[in-house]
Formats: C-alpha cells, structure tokens, sequence
C-alpha cells in the first residue's frame, strides 16, 4: 500500500478528492497534504483545506454535493434529484468507502528550500506516490527537477479527458468521471522523455564519479609504493606519468562532460 503525499496550492477541495478517492480505492491508507512554504504564492490554510476535502467526502456519502470556496460558497445541491436511485445509491457507497477509520489524514508543510531533501527523503521509500494534480505551475518545474535527479518513480497528476462544465461541479468529480471513464490518472516519470533524461544524467554523472574515487585509490597506492621504494624508483616514475595523464582525464570529465545522445 502506497502513501498518497499530494501537493496543494489552492483551497479548493474538490480537485484533491479525485485522486483521493482513486488512490483510497488502489489500498492507499495514508493521505499527506504538503504545502510548500514560500511567499511567491499565497498559502493555504492547511488544516482547513484538509477539514473540507473530507467534509465534502461526507456530504457526496450521504447525498448531498455542498461548494466550499467562491460565490456560491455554503450553497448545498441535493443529488438525489440528478441520479436515479441505483446511481444514487451506488454514488454514496463509493464515497463512504473512503471515510473508514484506518486512513490516516495529516498535513505537511516544507519551506522552498528543503523542497529537495525532502522529495529526496520520499524518493528512498517504496511505497509513496507523489501526486502533483493542483500544483502551481510556479512550482511544477521544481518538483520535476527534484524528481528526475532523486530518481521519483511515483509521481502522478488526474488528468480529465473531456472539457469540465464547471456549473456542474458533481460532474467532475470522481464517481462520474469514472462511471463514463472520462480520467486517467498518469506516472508522469514514465514517459519516453523523461526516462532518456534520467539515463542522460546518469551518463554524465558516472564518469566523474568513477575519476573522483579512481583518483583517491590511486593517491592512496601511490604513496604507499613511495614509502615502500622511495622517489627514485623506476616504478614511482611510471605511477607518477600514470597519475599525470589521469588527472588530465579528471580534468576533462569535469570541465566537458560526456554528452547523451
């Protein structure tokens, strides 16, 4: 079972119920709202946002889909007067599934610069998915980053396949989408692309890696022979040419690095 870490920057709850409810379904037992602390965008009110994701689960359980932000904020639709009773029906059982006592709901919150060691810190566990569906685009190109250098294999974003008519809002939510199959819920690492850019790092980070610790085993040997044979050895004289060209190799490596295709 995978923890769900989803990435907010707005306060309104029904683009996070989605992939809520998607995960809750696949065994996810753990939710983590993360919030990254920084003064380009306005912050949520975190607690508050995670108060109404799963009051707005409460209200689609017993019928009734309630709008948490805007104008029509508070205003109350009774569904039971859009679907006919076996929808009806099937639609509450769906999301009272989701309010069992043994998921874990919390938030998290991260200042912009540890944005990394802690994408870093997710990227050494198995079993986490990183969701990124209502992140702002200020930060999505950081999270991308972070993740195709921590080697994310988890990190996914709900994707509609149809335009949204937001004057029906129920209608974007999960039970219909999925009752018309009008969502996928996509790996973002795992497209052609971005996997030639993993192998490209890996291809320019490798050689180095192998000329940094190629260079301390040689200093080690190198003064060890020294000690045992003294300056004046043919042999120190070769391991001395040896180490020249090598650190002209080192030198290379850093300066101009091997290039992906």
């Amino acid at each position: 079972m995978k923890d769900l870490y989803i990435f907010v920057t707005t306060d309104r709850p029904d683009q996070y119920l989605n992939p809520i409810v998607h995960r809750i379904e696949q065994g996810t037992r753990r939710i983590i709202f993360i919030q990254v602390e920084d003064n380009r965008v306005e912050q949520v009110q975190l607690n508050l946002l995670q108060a109404n994701v799963y009051n707005l689960l409460q209200n689609l359980s017993i019928g009734i889909y309630k709008y948490y932000v805007g104008k029509l904020r508070d205003k109350v639709i009774q569904l039971d007067t859009i679907y006919n009773i076996d929808e009806f029906a099937e639609m509450k059982a769906k999301y009272a599934f989701c309010l069992t006592d043994n998921i874990s709901w919390s938030v998290d919150r991260i200042e912009y610069s540890k944005l990394r060691s802690y994408i870093s810190a997710l990227s050494r566990r198995k079993d986490v998915i990183i969701d990124v569906t209502s992140v702002s685009k200020v930060y999505i190109g950081d999270i991308f980053a972070c993740s195709l250098l921590e080697n994310i294999e988890n990190l996914y974003t709900f994707e509609l396949l149809f335009t949204p008519d937001y004057e029906k809002p129920w209608e974007i939510l999960i039970y219909d989408l999925a009752k018309k199959k009008r969502y996928k819920y996509v790996n973002l690492v795992e497209t052609e692309i971005f996997e030639q850019s993993r192998k490209s790092i890996l291809i320019k980070t490798t050689p180095l890696l192998v000329s940094i610790i190629g260079t301390v085993l040689f200093v080690g040997v190198t003064l060890a022979a020294t000690f045992v044979f003294g300056f004046s050895s043919i042999f120190i004289q070769v391991v001395s040419t040896i180490g020249t060209v090598l650190g002209i190799i080192s030198f290379f490596l850093v300066y101009f690095p091997v290039r992906g295709k």
